[in-house]
């Protein structure tokens, strides 16, 4: 039986899309799913017939196995009774069958695509014997970064972010079962697919601060590897070993890899994407080009920030076609097609949510877009100056963020930038000597995927976005500022090692390493985590009051007097505290409180900030026999937060 991949794509296409229209109600909700499957069939359909006429493409006419194409229709077939079913589902619903579903259809395309031909035979003791050395490195490398990122977690950075407090309380909410799917938009307009991820360390070991950032800690450490992977295919194993050391010991990475916080997957799903693509490149293995396209899908179900990749993928795909033309496309279309046919089964059940609700889907974007929020001309008319100069400002700002700037938000809060004077030059000088060479007619085009992954990646999270910079939207650039840093490093002693003759470069780049670790542990570890920066001085306060709560609730009430500028309901404080009874005592005390705000038999807590511990008094003319706590920030000894306890 003889079946064209064009069909094969047309009939995956059709069952998708029937299975979109069935997933949907309504008037309007027909029509736009209408124009969704005409653009979908209109894409397919325009680049299939364009096969019809490329003489030498790859698999025209190639016979097709009745079992394969079997396989092919039921990924589309579960891919479209998964996109029926789910509008209908309720948010708290049970999807495991989905799930299931979802899990089966996936194999059923990777069975059509890329089917396993004869068992693979893979002698350990042959690899062994051949790349001992680098496994070791790699893998002391890999451990080293691992060690960083998750010791002392539960209280380095100190302060639990409310952000970090609201993603444990969704991933309470998973446990508990009011959310149950995976498929859908959260809090903060986040995956949920995130949280489920994050649940499964709560439920071993309970909603601690470790157990909410472990998941993330082994997802930063395990970018580490996956960096050597990428970058080795890309430059070599020396730069690819270059990198992963830096990327280990770098304080901002580690620091986003110790928060409960989805962003830091942003550097896993990029290198992923990227080691996938340049081996389906390289071997023209369907099974590369699979893995491809799920990966960019999976990146929908984190933080907001990994859909980068799919422009950074696409701009690579545009780019090797332009410099290699015909060559490309007839060596590699199909593969291209295996890529989008599992980037559709992976990320359908996001694809139709993201129709469905286009401003939860991308409420992020919505938000801290200043092309979409009217920011542009609120600084236009607040500073005077014109759209163009507050552009050209966002740019030399987000620029210079690892160089100039000091960080604006409070998820980091450097006081200074994410670059050392010495590195910083570094990568200004790798970054200046890559843009060059890749955007060359005859320049080096592996240097072109980290080239338009920081450029877009600066742009797009860091000039195009309100309260620049912020780091925690960079920190998909850490991988390709690690890059630049090493390629800066290795080029330096090549051109040494071509004007002086024996230069020693593995001593040279390993002394560079070791002094970028050094520089870069004492930023984290020694001057930054002491000042307990991160998080922002309300979350500093909700951390450290609540051991002092934990034990008395619920015999006790909290009275909060922290307005206006913090309140009880903090997500911090009711996390680490649950259970707690707080009222907020917004109007300041001008005279003694009356009796009755203790209720008969319970006792209270006056929780008093700096800016109001001055009504401390009146509380002590009403109750004169409690207690007085307070609590100081060890680094300054300065009173952060001022207890005031009332026995029952």
């Amino acid at each position: 039986m003889r079946i064209k991949p064009f069909w094969l794509v047309v009939l995956f296409a059709a069952a998708f899309t029937l299975g979109a229209l069935l997933g949907r109600r309504g008037t309007g909700d027909l029509v736009d799913a209408a124009w969704t499957g005409i653009v979908l069939v209109a894409i397919v359909l325009i680049a299939g017939s364009s096969i019809e006429f490329l003489p030498h493409a790859v698999a025209i006419g190639a016979r097709i196995e009745r079992w394969r194409l079997a396989a092919f229709l039921a990924a589309g077939a579960l891919t479209g009774v998964i996109l029926w079913q789910l509008p209908d589902m309720p948010r708290d619903g049970d999807f495991t069958g989905i799930v299931v579903l979802w899990v089966l259809a996936f194999i059923a395309y990777a069975v059509a695509v890329a089917p396993p031909r004869a068992r693979p035979r893979f002698r350990l003791r042959v690899w062994w014997l051949a790349h001992w050395r680098a496994a070791l490195l790699i893998g002391g490398i890999t451990l080293v970064g691992l060690f960083l990122r998750v010791w002392e977690i539960g209280t380095i950075p100190f302060a639990l972010d409310g952000d970090e407090a609201s993603f444990g309380k969704e991933a309470l909410a998973v446990i508990g079962g009011q959310i149950g799917s995976p498929f859908i938009a959260g809090h903060l307009s986040q995956p949920t697919m995130s949280f489920f991820y994050d649940s499964i360390a709560v439920r071993l070991w309970g909603p601690t601060e470790a157990a909410l950032r472990l998941p993330w800690a082994l997802i930063g450490a395990l970018t580490v590897p996956i960096t050597f992977w990428m970058v080795a295919r890309l430059k070599g194993f020396c730069l690819g070993l270059i990198t992963a050391a830096l990327l280990a010991v770098y304080h901002f990475h580690i620091h986003y890899s110790r928060l409960n916080l989805n962003n830091i997957a942003d550097p896993f799903w990029g290198g992923l994407a990227l080691l996938f693509f340049y081996r389906a490149v390289a071997r023209r293995s369907p099974l590369d080009w699979l893995f491809a396209g799920a990966v960019c899908a999976g990146a929908l179900f984190f933080y907001t920030g990994a859909r980068l990749m799919l422009l950074v993928i696409l701009a690579t795909v545009i780019y090797l076609f332009v410099h290699e033309r015909g060559r490309f496309w007839r060596a590699h279309l199909a593969g291209l097609w295996i890529a989008l046919g599992a980037f559709l089964v992976v990320a359908a059940p996001m694809l139709q949510y993201a129709i469905r609700f286009p401003d939860e889907f991308n409420g992020r974007l919505n938000q801290s877009s200043i092309l979409r929020s009217g920011w542009i001309e609120q600084q236009s008319m607040a500073t005077g100056k014109s759209a163009a100069m507050i552009l050209v400002d966002q740019f030399r700002v987000a620029a210079l963020a690892f160089n100039f700037y000091p960080d604006f938000a409070n998820f980091y809060g450097l006081r200074q930038p994410l670059l050392d004077p010495i590195f910083g030059a570094l990568f200004l000088l790798g970054l200046g000597y890559a843009t060059i060479r890749a955007l060359m007619p005859q320049g080096d085009r592996r240097l072109f995927p980290m080239v338009v992954w920081w450029w877009s990646g600066m742009v797009l999270g860091g000039m195009l976005v309100d309260y620049v910079p912020s780091s925690q939207r960079l920190i998909t650039l850490s991988v390709p500022v690690c890059f630049f840093i090493g390629l800066a490093m290795w080029q330096l002693v090549r051109l040494a090692q071509k004007a002086i003759a024996r230069v020693p470069a593995v001593p040279i780049l390993t002394a560079g390493v070791l002094l970028f670790s050094g520089i870069s542990l004492k930023t984290y570890f020694v001057d930054f985590t002491p000042r307990r920066i991160a998080g922002g001085s309300n979350a500093e306060v909700a951390t450290a009051l609540a051991p002092a709560l934990n034990p008395l609730v619920p015999a006790h009430r909290v009275y909060f007097l922290g307005a206006p500028f913090m309140y009880a309901g903090f997500p911090t404080l009711p996390f680490l505290v649950p259970g707690i009874e707080s009222v907020d005592v917004t109007d300041s005390l001008h005279a003694p409180p009356s009796l009755d705000w203790i209720r008969p038999g319970q006792g209270a807590v006056f929780v008093f900030l700096p800016w109001r511990v001055s009504e401390l008094a009146f509380v002590r003319q009403t109750f004169p026999n409690g207690e007085v706590q307070e609590i100081r920030r060890p680094s300054d000894q300065q009173v952060i937060v001022t207890l005031y306890t009332v026995s029952p």
